[in-house]
């Protein structure tokens, strides 16, 4: 009996940086839903910080986790790049993101701000800048 082929369909993107209109275009579209959750890990462990006895009995810190080796099909080759060359973010051996949040004593919105503070990140590693024009140009030029 034969096997049914599933048809792959990967969304890659070149290495080549966007143009400023493509980047920013991409920018405004994406949001955390486009973040596939299978390249995502979550844990959880007890927080710091002022909340009483809730502190020692519930464990509302979060750590999320992005597998940077799989994010090729949705994210951008530079951008990826750009996220593992950014020294500000924490990152694993395996070129994992490590994101952190213990701000509310509730598990859910932790993981709510976690997610806000990977889709800005992302956000910021796909910026291209903007390419000067001509009056900037011909000022630069008389210098």
């Amino acid at each position: 009996m034969l096997k049914p082929y599933k048809l792959l369909i990967k969304r890659c993107y070149s290495s080549k940086p966007w143009t400023f209109k493509e980047a920013t275009a991409w920018q405004l579209s994406f949001n955390q839903s486009h973040i596939p959750k299978d390249n995502i890990s979550i844990s959880f462990s007890r927080s710091s910080g002022p909340g009483g006895q809730n502190v020692n009995k519930v464990s509302t810190k979060v750590d999320l986790r992005l597998a940077l080796s799989k994010a090729n099909s949705w994210l951008p080759d530079y951008a990826i790049e750009n996220l593992k060359k950014a020294t500000q973010l924490r990152k694993s051996k395996d070129n994992e993101i490590i994101i952190t949040s213990d701000k509310t004593r509730s598990q859910a919105k932790n993981i709510q701000d976690c997610y806000e503070k990977l889709t800005s990140i992302i956000k910021e590693s796909v910026a291209v800048a903007k390419e000067p024009d001509q009056a900037t140009l011909l000022r630069v030029e008389q210098l």
